[in-house]
């Protein structure tokens, strides 16, 4: 695919990107390994404009709230805060919302779970107000998040490579890959609103289980290797995504 060469100047302005990464928060142990990740990932992408966010839900649980809650809310919130001190203020976000009540599941959830929230997340970062939305950034500037084009999202055990943020926005920044719309708006007849990487494992991972070793070679090949041409791809020019990628903000949530 063709892409832009961003590598001298940096990101420009009408192409700020945010990175979320969605989990769960379970244990005090796992918040910080996440803000750790978090960081990491900042320190191969530095450029200025680029913005790095959590996007947290409590675990399914029998009722609303639970004891230990606002711990893990807290834990989070300062860890989010330690990063803009030590990194500069207005570079890590997060987002978090409340359990709601799931008929299906007779448990009491975050809504439509990490689909949800991403939708949640783009609704926010184009301004629309709702109850639901109140309170939604939990840490971070939102003055920063003016602007946002692109949200690159993560697994929580994905790393990002050195500036491979940026070679993401190169790549859907290039006009010949911008999204062209049909007439009445609803689909998209040439270009990308979305697009994902090549994944696969690292070189620990690929041992780590049975299942690693079985479907991982020694050097890290994973199956998600098939994203990159299969079958169905090659027919009708679409793939299934692998939750790993990129998208542009305003055209993904109009679709």
């Amino acid at each position: 695919m063709p892409k832009m060469s961003f590598k001298k100047e940096g990101i420009p302005d009408d192409c700020r990107t945010l990175v979320v990464v969605p989990l769960l928060l379970t244990t005090p142990d796992a918040i910080q390994n996440e803000l750790n990740r978090l960081e990491i990932r900042y320190l191969g992408n530095t450029d200025g404009n680029l913005r790095f966010s959590l996007l947290t839900d409590f675990a399914d649980a029998p009722r609303e709230s639970m004891p230990e809650d606002p711990e893990y809310i807290d834990i989070v919130a300062r860890g989010i805060e330690e990063l803009n001190r030590r990194h500069g203020a207005g570079r890590f976000f997060l987002f978090h919302r409340g359990r709601s009540w799931s008929e299906s599941e007779q448990r009491w959830i975050g809504w439509e779970r990490k689909r949800g929230k991403l939708e949640q997340l783009n609704r926010f970062l184009i301004g629309e107000s709702a109850p639901e939305l109140e309170g939604f950034l939990c840490a971070g500037d939102r003055a920063q998040l003016e602007g946002i084009r692109f949200v690159i999202t993560l697994d929580a055990d994905t790393q990002l490579l050195r500036d491979t943020a940026r070679r993401l926005v190169e790549t859907l920044a290039h006009p010949l890959n911008q999204a062209r719309l049909s007439p009445d708006g609803r689909r998209v007849i040439r270009g990308y609103t979305i697009i994902q990487p090549s994944v696969s494992a690292s070189l620990p991972s690929a041992r780590a289980t049975w299942f690693s070793r079985i479907f991982a070679d020694p050097r890290g090949i994973d199956p998600y290797t098939h994203a990159v041409s299969d079958v169905y791809q090659d027919l009708v020019g679409e793939g299934s995504y692998h939750g790993k990628g990129i998208y542009e903000l305003h055209t993904f949530h109009r679709l």
